[in-house]
């Protein structure tokens, strides 16, 4: 028999999170799956640094339940990017753990499940490389339009590094107060012109 984690996220105070559980509820039940833990958030799914989500993977890392699915009701409750999806789901993977998203029926408890998102991975790593090209192109475009590229150029004056050292300021305070890294002052000092 398949044990269960539930999880639910909601974005805002006025979506129903308790509708989602209740499909969850009634989707293991109707599979006879045994849902041993319900997990839910009120939080973006732009990233994966939510409470709830976090808990249920941390829980799941040691697995004292034995657990091998999660069930969700769409996607995009676990996650808005593809690549964070994917990357969930290989994680889950490594942990022997499928996915069960029941209105976009997928399951990867089972093999025709796995197919799909071996697919939808393969998907991951090219929308992943499309977006590295892009960047790459941008960064040469601006090259070529005479753009620099980094951080802004930080202008410090020595003589004022010198002076606040002489009045027993650390390096480190220096460093704090014009919003550099302590090996710019470092390096500020070995020359003597303006960065």
């Amino acid at each position: 028999m398949i044990k269960a984690y539930g999880y639910a996220r909601i974005s805002t105070h006025g979506q129903d999170l308790e509708l989602q559980i209740k499909q969850i509820k009634e989707y293991a039940k109707f599979r006879e799956i045994e849902l041993v833990g319900l997990f839910q958030d009120i939080a973006s799914g732009k990233d994966v640094n939510r409470t709830d989500f976090q808990r249920m993977i941390k829980t799941l890392e040691s697995n004292p339940q034995g657990v091998n699915a999660v069930i969700i009701t769409k996607l995009d409750r676990m996650g808005r990017s593809l690549i964070d999806l994917v990357n969930t789901t290989k994680w889950f993977e490594s942990k022997q753990i499928g996915l069960i998203s029941i209105t976009n029926s997928i399951d990867t408890t089972t093999k025709e499940g796995r197919l799909f998102f071996y697919i939808m991975s393969a998907l991951g790593e090219y929308e992943r490389e499309l977006i590295m090209e892009r960047t790459q192109l941008g960064r040469l475009e601006a090259i070529k339009a005479g753009k620099k590229m980094g951080r802004p150029e930080i202008k410090i004056n020595v003589d004022e590094i010198k002076r606040l050292l002489a009045e027993g300021v650390s390096k480190s305070a220096i460093a704090r107060k014009f919003g550099v890294h302590r090996t710019t002052i470092y390096e500020k000092l070995k020359g003597d012109n303006e960065i």
